[in-house]
């Protein structure tokens, strides 16, 4: 069922309620295609595979029971390295914040596990977020979508590379002049920045 993984998210959700797709298949194909990505280092900071696989069985189990929580349900995401998840590094980019491990999950984090969404893994940013070119001398670099030595776009740029490979259904980032824009424009992506305050910046 890989080819799923170059379909939209829509797509992807319509045949996992229609019972078309499993949600491990879906996880098992993107997991695939990050096996085969040459520069999966420079994009993912850490892939979750034992999480991923878990929430993902969770889901299909769900999914049999006709008893998914959301639309969404089995869809794995990418979360820019900016987002707090339990147990796991947040370091922003930068060697100022090395070794940080978060505590709890961000309240955007939680919420999407709430309605059944995979936790995939964290993805590289331009330095504490701070530039729009996407480019980061002091942890990695995510290559451009459609040439490697193409400025990515910045800052959420391994959220918008990852999802322009094929190696997530989207990535989730942040944006306060152009983060999430930039990129999804430079990868050929829809980025969507909502309303500032609609969302929980906790995390």
């Amino acid at each position: 069922m890989s080819q799923y993984t170059f379909k939209s998210i829509a797509e992807q959700a319509k045949a996992i309620e229609e019972n078309r797709l499993s949600p491990l298949e879906l996880l098992e194909g993107y997991l695939n295609n990050i096996d085969k990505q040459s520069n999966s280092e420079k994009i993912f900071t850490e892939v979750f595979h034992d999480i991923a696989l878990k929430e993902a069985r969770e889901s299909e189990r769900r999914q049999k029971s006709s008893l998914r929580k959301s639309l969404l349900d089995g869809i794995p995401i990418n979360w820019k390295d900016l987002f707090d998840i339990s147990g796991k590094s947040c370091e922003g980019g930068s060697l100022l914040l090395a070794g940080r491990i978060a505590e709890k999950d961000a309240d955007l984090v939680a919420n999407a596990r709430n309605r059944g969404l995979v936790t995939l893994g964290k993805t590289h940013l331009s330095e504490l977020a701070f530039s729009g070119l996407g480019v980061n001398p002091k942890t990695a670099t995510p290559p451009n979508a459609f040439k490697d030595l193409v400025a990515p776009g910045g800052s959420s740029s391994g959220a918008a590379v990852a999802t322009a490979l094929h190696l997530s259904s989207a990535g989730i980032g942040s944006d306060t002049g152009g983060s999430i824009r930039i990129p999804a424009a430079w990868n050929n992506l829809v980025g969507f920045k909502p309303t500032h305050g609609n969302l929980s910046l906790n995390g």
